[in-house]
């Protein structure tokens, strides 16, 4: 699970974001849900807007939840030219930050883009792919209104947002949408930590194991994180043959 630009994961940012929507949620009386997850973002990362988008086939992502108008117009505009920094983050299968759109180096990449961009009203965007291996969930965009680049000291906490919203699109799409998670970041390490056994009981690749893991929990419409619980409690394994014990 992709959590930070070289591959690591902050427990740390991680918890923390948790926490903090978690309370914002109970003080709100309101559920976990990507949508809080995008509101909280907004206002702790200090930027004008935000949205998930979802794969919804190869090369093709539509919005599922915005913070505010601009955010949908950013996705219509990319949906048009054909170019942006969603993307190219799902290209590179990396963060794309940009702070400026009116810099050279950002008219260059995405000359169609970028001035469209700028003409709606927005001068930065940074944008996170949602994905675990070969597996294209979606995208977080976070977008600002003024030139200004992404704090380091906030990127961490981006990234931790972005792990969230990731965890909880998993399940929903094995129908666990509005069960509120109880931990997320102990439901991420479980994910990581049965990817790598599934990876061994298999004898095959993390990309594999993962697309593995994911299809079971799908076949069984269960919360991912639930079959990598049993996995790593080994209540449940991978057999070479496709069977199961």
């Amino acid at each position: 699970m992709e959590a930070s630009q070289n591959g690591e994961r902050d427990d740390t940012a991680l918890s923390r974001a948790w926490r903090r929507v978690k309370d914002e949620a109970r003080l709100l009386r309101v559920e976990v849900t990507v949508a809080a997850l995008c509101d909280s973002a907004v206002a702790w990362l200090g930027v004008a807007g935000a949205s998930v988008l979802v794969s919804i086939g190869p090369g093709r992502q539509e919005v599922r939840v915005a913070t505010d108008d601009l955010a949908a117009v950013l996705a219509e505009i990319e949906m048009t030219v054909g170019e942006g920094p969603v993307r190219s983050a799902r290209d590179l299968r990396s963060p794309v930050l940009v702070g400026d759109f009116d810099a050279v180096e950002q008219t260059r990449r995405w000359p169609l883009y970028a001035p469209l961009a700028v003409q709606a009203g927005v001068h930065a965007q940074f944008v996170l792919p949602l994905r675990v291996g070969l597996v294209d969930v979606g995208t977080a965009v976070f977008h600002r209104k003024a030139p200004v680049p992404l704090e380091p000291a906030l990127l961490a906490d981006a990234l931790a947002y972005g792990e969230l919203m990731l965890l909880l699109l998993l399940d929903e799409q094995v129908g666990a949408a509005g069960d509120e998670p109880v931990n997320l970041s102990l439901r991420a390490a479980q994910v990581h930590q049965a990817t790598g056994m599934v990876a061994a009981q298999l004898d095959v690749g993390l990309d594999d194991a993962f697309a593995a893991l994911r299809a079971r929990a799908f076949a069984e419409q269960r919360p991912l994180s639930e079959l990598a619980a049993d996995v790593v409690s080994r209540r449940f394994r991978f057999e070479l043959e496709g069977g199961t014990s």
